[in-house]
């Protein structure tokens, strides 16, 4: 046992060499140690929605200016950066949309003070940028609110470089896609076709932050005029389909795969509320006449999707009428009392400019 007159001695040795403190653990004597603020962790699925500001072109050709993106932090890090290849966006002066646009130079830091700078480039123009200046709020939903500015360019008319925010944002967090999903396939919205067929998907998140999975027809009931299936189950989410890379970002997915015959099949998605509007801060429907319009904000419970296929006996099926299925998760039996659910969801660029899928909320 050390005596007190041996720790008094000791501590002011160890003071003079600047490692005061350091045996007193070891005394029994309880010491407060300074904390370092953690990094709040962002990474994962955000769809950034302007909700004022937009000008008059904008709102006219595409509606909200959103972005929807998977974003990535390295854990500790201040750093933000995304999955290009995920990203979409209706800003009207991004005439390439595809593939186009990065998060550089942005961070969060430990109180939760976010900015986002996307950049969109274009074949032979100059790059322009939205960024996004906000707070995180933890939620439900995980939200980031602020304000923005966009380039000051001929096309986007915008206040970067200056003190000045051109509108107010809300940025609305989804957690990763891994459970399954089941609803019905309705009806072509023009023209005739098979209606209310069940189906389900089953989806995963891949370390890359792709999807894997399947989505299976439940009975007979999408078949073509010649009684034909028009999929042979299961349908198998491929890697590496022309059509595209099976994702989720901001507040939907996209899935491309193939059945069991080799009939191609795509879907598209997005998360909604019960009242159909998407289920995302500022694109949602939090009228008083509307009580659910905002109760599925920043989860995966339900989608709404539309779907296309190519080869076999229903070639064509879908596409630009593509019909929409709702699609609620299954609930797995859970022992957890807190209410807490699993969430998954995207849009994708099928759905991109398709007023179905961008509909009242946007």
């Amino acid at each position: 046992m050390i005596k007190f007159y041996r720790l008094s001695s000791l501590i002011s040795i160890l003071k003079r060499t600047g490692l005061a403190l350091a045996c007193l653990a070891s005394a029994g004597i309880g010491i407060a140690s300074a904390t370092v603020p953690e990094v709040p962790v962002v990474q994962g699925r955000w769809e950034f929605v302007v909700t004022s500001g937009d000008n008059p072109t904008q709102l006219a050709t595409m509606g909200q200016s959103i972005f929807s993106t998977y974003l990535l932090q390295t854990l500790g890090s201040t750093a933000l950066t995304n999955i290009s290849q995920f990203t979409t966006d209706t800003v009207a002066c991004d005439t390439q949309s595809n593939n186009n646009v990065t998060v550089a130079d942005s961070t969060i830091d430990a109180s939760g003070n976010v900015v986002v700078d996307f950049t969109v480039t274009l074949f032979g123009q100059t790059p322009f940028h939205y960024v996004f200046t906000g707070v995180l709020a933890q939620g439900p939903p995980t939200v980031i609110t602020g304000t923005y500015q966009r380039s000051a360019d001929v096309c986007n008319q915008g206040s970067l470089g200056t003190a000045n925010p051109d509108g107010k944002f809300t940025a609305t967090w989804f957690p990763d896609l891994s459970a399954t999903w089941v609803g019905a396939f309705d009806a072509p919205d023009v023209g005739s076709g098979p209606v209310s067929v069940p189906a389900s998907f089953t989806l995963t998140t891949n370390s890359d932050k792709t999807l894997s999975g399947t989505v299976t027809i439940i009975g007979t009931g999408l078949t073509a005029a010649s009684g034909d299936a028009c999929i042979v189950n299961p349908v198998t989410l491929q890697p590496n389909m022309a059509e595209g890379v099976s994702q989720s970002s901001g507040a939907g997915f996209e899935l491309f795969g193939t059945d069991a015959s080799g009939t191609r099949v795509w879907i598209n998605a997005v998360a909604t509320n019960p009242d159909r509007s998407v289920a995302a801060v500022g694109e949602d429907n939090p009228s008083p006449t509307s009580t659910t319009g905002t109760i599925n904000d920043g989860t995966n419970n339900a989608y709404t999707a539309y779907y296309g296929i190519t080869g076999g006996p229903c070639d064509g099926l879908g596409g630009g009428d593509a019909p929409f299925l709702l699609i609620t998760k299954t609930k797995k039996a859970s022992k957890r009392q807190d209410g807490q659910h699993d969430h998954d969801g995207q849009r994708g660029q099928h759905g991109r400019n398709n007023p179905l899928s961008r509909s009242s909320e946007r």
